[in-house]
């Protein structure tokens, strides 16, 4: 008998113990609270429920950003953050999508250089078709269900996820208030006379440029369409801009008066130049969203999913808005009266967006590359 209340002692305490375990797994770091039981704005960098599992831990992390005034607004809105919250040695390593992408081939899921990526949808569809991606879930990333559905649909493919939409970028038309009587209200409205030998063009190799011709494709459905209208349009163009720097220059001097680009970086421009304008053209801006993806067989797998779970936060993606200027993709981004006066957020009109198929515009750059050059070249 006694043997027997002997034996129940030590069960309870083993139980005990065990539930003791359970307890403190459930809890970040510090003791806090994971981010499965505290998405939203108030969430932390902490590990959830869905990265504990049977992934190795690890104590690195190596994440690919955009350099410049990019890699700047993350480190402040996330990444320093995290770093310093987990006790994660978080590498930063700027970059691009051609670069990362030709490495990922390159290690064919093998030695794998990235645990996390910001890529463009053309790389990311790319990416899905060489299966170099890992597919995500809530599971692991619980914040993922607060990012809007329109965004998520665009990322899917037999029913997995592969990126989480970020910055939503939206291509509209940049111009001169102090230069332009009329304001544009649509994509049309380049093509007025007023504007011969004001208007700038990219060209189809630079997205903004590819951006801008599919939004003259209806969807796609008609490419000769679009060239025919692009040849109409020489005699208003007197620059093409194959980047950023560029077209800032250009539209800054007074070159050109108006050029289609970015919202985000059209408003960034304004703090210090009152005289840049910016309008979402009636019949459609064009989706620029940069979204976060996991390469397949990423050497530290539960910390890029800890990584991604605090970047589809509230707190994370209202602090890059503010930064950035850029609307996001999370549904509880909280926005500043002033980023709200001019920006356009939200799902109705990110449901509005017009998409580039790549799988369509991909295979025919090269040759559309040469037509655009025949138009207005």
């Amino acid at each position: 008998m006694k043997k027997t209340i002997v034996r129940k002692l030590l069960v309870l305490t083993i139980a005990a113990l065990f539930l003791v375990g359970l307890a403190a797994c459930g809890a970040g770091p510090s003791g806090t609270a994971s981010p499965s039981a505290s998405a939203g704005a108030g969430a932390s960098p902490t590990a959830s429920a869905g990265t504990a599992g049977d992934l190795p831990e690890t104590d690195s992390l190596v994440v690919g950003v955009y350099s410049g005034d990019w890699e700047t607004s993350i480190n402040k809105a996330a990444l320093d953050e995290f770093a310093a919250e987990t006790g994660i040695d978080v590498e930063v390593v700027p970059g691009a999508d051609a670069e990362w992408y030709t490495k990922l081939q390159a290690a064919n899921g093998t030695n794998v250089p990235y645990d996390l990526l910001i890529l463009q949808p053309d790389t990311i569809q790319k990416a899905i078709e060489a299966n170099l991606l890992q597919d995500l879930d809530e599971s692991n990333v619980p914040n993922l269900s607060l990012l809007f559905d329109s965004v998520n649909q665009r990322f899917t493919k037999d029913d997995k996820l592969y990126a989480a939409g970020f910055s939503m970028g939206q291509l509209g038309i940049c111009y001169r208030t102090d230069l332009v009587k009329n304001p544009p209200k649509s994509w049309a409205d380049l093509w007025n006379s007023e504007y011969a030998g004001h208007v700038a063009i990219s060209p189809l190799t630079y997205s903004a440029g590819l951006q801008f011709f599919w939004s003259q494709t209806e969807d796609g459905k008609n490419i000769d369409g679009a060239f025919n209208k692009l040849s109409t349009l020489k005699s208003n163009v007197s620059a093409y801009p194959d980047g950023a720097g560029a077209v800032q220059t250009l539209i800054q001097r007074g070159d050109v008066w108006m050029v289609p680009f970015w919202d985000g970086r059209a408003f960034a421009w304004q703090e210090t130049d009152p005289n840049i304008g910016f309008v979402y053209p009636e019949d459609g801006p064009v989706a620029a969203i940069a979204s976060w993806t996991i390469p397949k067989n990423a050497p530290n797998l539960a910390n890029a999913y800890k990584l991604l779970d605090y970047l589809c936060s509230a707190k994370v993606q209202s602090a890059y808005a503010e930064l950035s200027y850029y609307g996001m993709a999370c549904k509880d981004t909280a926005y500043s009266d002033k980023f709200l006066a001019k920006a356009h957020v939200g799902e109705s009109y990110y449901n509005a967006l017009q998409w580039i198929d790549y799988s369509v515009a991909t295979p025919n750059l090269s040759d559309w590359s040469t037509r655009w050059q025949n138009a207005l070249g």
